[in-house]
């Protein structure tokens, strides 16, 4: 379905970034016309289920926390950058007034624009690396940098430069109301309803472990039985958004992405077209399977151990780039 873009303030979803969406608990408030949302797999009403989505470039330097909105993406890649630090890319499913700040917004990266065309989505960053701002100029993806486009943004007075570029949802829809574009297609994940069944069981629930070689950007995935989702902790302390919201998971996939460093500053090249080792994580277990990206304007798909798509859990999905099978630990709890 391809639509205008609007803007709805009162948009209706079953379930959000950090909600339970277990249809156990929910199947029997779905009405019947509900369909599953293009990005997350989220049931919602037909005219919200296909907005344009945002991808944000949000800094994850110690002097950028608590980010903003973080907690609100439908999906968030993190990957490492120049200096073991590593960036999340935050994907949103609409441009929204429930988004009054989304940052710190930092500079682009060829391995996320790579990952952002797959969505064809808006790709908002400040500058960015010469290899990303020639890749930009070269995809029909559409760009909305700071540096050019700063009535979008706002420098905050209470973070510390360059860690306080800011925008908002609405600013988003904004850009993209200005521009007519209408909604585009990308390819949805298989999704799959929760039931109890699904679920680990005791001692057979397993919670992860991403090792950045830097214990300020250690990240652990805890298992919430009860919500049936993961808690994220970095740096061994829990991961909240600014305004206190804890930042969680439905489903946390790891990609195993081979990476070179290419120039004098350290910048990195990824090896994410094409196909690679991964890890899936939901209803409490981890299981290896597979990624592959046939080209940059498409989305990359997991695939478990015998070469079937794997279905996921409506929701929130973080996604973990590694380069070495060490990086990663599962284990039962």
């Amino acid at each position: 379905m391809r639509q205008l873009l609007h803007f709805d303030k009162t948009s209706s979803i079953i379930g959000t970034s950090t909600e339970s969406t277990d249809t156990t608990k929910t199947a029997d408030k779905i009405p019947g016309n509900y369909v599953r949302r293009h990005l997350d797999g989220v049931y919602v009403d037909p005219k919200d289920a296909d907005y344009y989505p945002v991808a944000v470039m949000i800094d994850n330097d110690p002097n950028a926390r608590p980010q903003a909105g973080l907690a609100q993406a439908q999906i968030v890649y993190e990957a490492l950058m120049e200096g073991n630090i590593t960036r999340f890319m935050a994907i949103f499913a609409t441009a929204s007034s429930t988004l009054p700040e989304i940052g710190p917004v930092r500079s682009a990266r060829p391995y996320f624009v790579d990952w952002a065309q797959g969505y064809n989505a808006l790709y908002a960053h400040v500058g960015g690396s010469p290899e990303a701002l020639t890749e930009l100029k070269m995809t029909a993806m559409y760009n909305i940098n700071e540096f050019y486009q700063g009535k979008y943004f706002w420098r905050s007075h209470e973070r510390l430069a360059p860690h306080n570029v800011l925008s908002s949802g609405e600013n988003f829809y904004n850009y993209l109301n200005n521009l007519n574009v209408r909604s585009v297609n990308y390819r949805s994940w298989q999704y799959k309803d929760e039931t109890a069944e699904t679920h680990c069981q005791a001692s057979a629930c397993q919670n992860i472990d991403i090792n950045y070689n830097n214990p300020l950007f250690a990240v652990s995935w805890q298992y919430d039985s009860e919500q049936n989702q993961y808690r994220r902790l970095m740096a061994s302390s829990q991961h909240n958004d600014a305004d206190g919201t804890p930042i969680a998971a439905k489903n946390v996939i790891v990609l195993k992405v081979p990476s070179q460093i290419v120039d004098a500053e350290l910048r990195r090249h990824m090896q994410n077209i094409g196909a690679g080792k991964a890890w899936y994580c939901l209803d409490g277990a981890c299981l290896e399977g597979s990624w592959k990206k046939a080209s940059a304007r498409e989305r990359e798909v997991i695939y478990d151990d015998k070469d079937k798509e794997v279905k996921f859990n409506a929701g929130t999905t973080w996604i973990e780039v590694v380069q070495y099978d060490g990086s990663i630990n599962v284990s039962n709890f």
